[in-house]
């Protein structure tokens, strides 16, 4: 079932173009749509994090600049393994993690356009919606997998993550030495 954008959205410029926008701005109005989607389901809205972040911009970045679009680069590095190098699962019991990558060039590049054509797709409205997601990393960057100069277009990762807390480190308990006396 297709879905179309959330209904009198409050999140700024999701109809301006990508060339109109600063990367901030098209990158946080991106991330209030999505958190838009989840809210209005009932979901817990994703807050943002640098570590997720830092993966998304170094992929956007590599897609544009080496002209592919996948998730796994021509090196053979995979979105999970992006994720891991930048130290986001540190100390976890557990995670999940999860990658969006969307493009789009003149009035395709619109915040709106590019969540509504994650929305429209079911692996990636799933990512989008997953429940047990708590944190993301979006980046978008100017220029497509298809031309590097397009002015009018845009390329997006979004890195979706949740990470059960840290492993206690609890010292083993020593057992106490017992001393006996001996009497003679």
């Amino acid at each position: 079932m297709a879905s179309g954008p959330a209904a009198a959205s409050d999140c700024p410029n999701t109809d301006a173009q990508v060339n109109g926008l600063a990367q901030a701005q098209m990158e946080g109005s991106i991330g209030c749509l999505i958190n838009e989607e989840r809210t209005s389901r009932g979901l817990r809205a994703v807050q943002p994090n640098a570590s997720l972040r830092q993966a998304a911009a170094g992929h956007s970045k590599e897609m544009v600049d080496q002209g592919y679009f996948e998730h796994t680069s021509p090196a053979g590095l995979t979105f999970s393994e992006r994720i891991l190098d930048t130290g986001y699962t540190r100390n976890a019991r557990s995670w999940l993690l999860g990658e969006n990558l969307v493009w789009g060039s003149g009035p395709l590049s619109t915040p709106q356009a590019l969540v509504t054509a994650w929305m429209n797709s079911p692996p990636h409205r799933e990512n989008l919606l997953r429940a047990r997601f708590r944190e993301i990393g979006i980046a978008a960057v100017a220029g497509t997998p298809e031309s590097k100069s397009d002015a009018t277009g845009v390329t997006v990762s979004s890195e979706y993550g949740y990470r059960a807390g840290a492993k206690k480190h609890r010292p083993k308990a020593r057992k106490a030495k017992r001393r006996h006396a001996r009497r003679a």
